[in-house]
């Protein structure tokens, strides 16, 4: 839920494979009650904008809940449910063996992140794909408040070519950062 905004009903697709959800538990406190906290129609789960009120009332940036799905069979899902603002990428200077980005993520989670040269042609190892392999090619610290790339990004990269970097975060957020390599330096510079 994004912090100082009243949430809006939240829905989440289930494939439930045959079998059907029984109750939802709020991890170290109570269960939410069908019908008032929370519908189901067909394979869509609504939670109720109340209820997600309620569990993000603190407004405090990350998971203010844990939701428990519990089901007729097999492993109960969790959902986190988080407050957040925008993440904030800061510029920085490293070098091909590390280089660390302070990043205010503000409670959200980064999802992955995409390489490209100014061409639209991927950088960086996989160079089949702009899409990189979350903790080899990049790898985010939330309580250090960085995302790292590695040698095994920069092993890759093309000397004096600029970088443009894309982090995708479970928000929905899209932020873009650029490198440049100069033989071992780095620098990079948030959009």
């Amino acid at each position: 839920m994004p912090k100082g905004r009243a949430p809006a009903a939240a829905t989440i697709t289930l494939n439930l494979n045959g079998t059907r959800l029984t109750r939802i538990d709020v991890v170290g406190t109570r269960h939410l009650v069908r019908g008032v906290d929370y519908t189901v129609s067909g394979s869509t789960l609504t939670i109720a904008a109340a209820t997600l009120g309620r569990l993000t009332a603190s407004q405090e940036h990350g998971t203010n809940a844990v939701l428990s799905l519990r089901f007729t069979d097999g492993t109960p899902w969790a959902v986190n449910v988080i407050t957040y603002e925008k993440p904030v990428l800061t510029s920085a200077t490293g070098t091909t063996a590390s280089l660390a980005i302070p990043t205010a993520f503000n409670g959200d989670k980064l999802a992955t992140m995409e390489a490209v040269y100014a061409d639209g042609s991927p950088a960086g190892p996989q160079s089949w794909t702009t899409y990189k392999q979350f903790n080899v090619a990049f790898t985010p610290d939330y309580t250090a408040g960085t995302i790292t790339l590695p040698t095994a990004f920069f092993g890759d990269v093309t000397d004096g070519a600029a970088v443009t970097l894309t982090f995708y975060f479970w928000s929905g957020t899209r932020l873009t950062y650029t490198l440049t390599r100069s033989g071992t330096a780095v620098t990079g510079t948030s959009a």
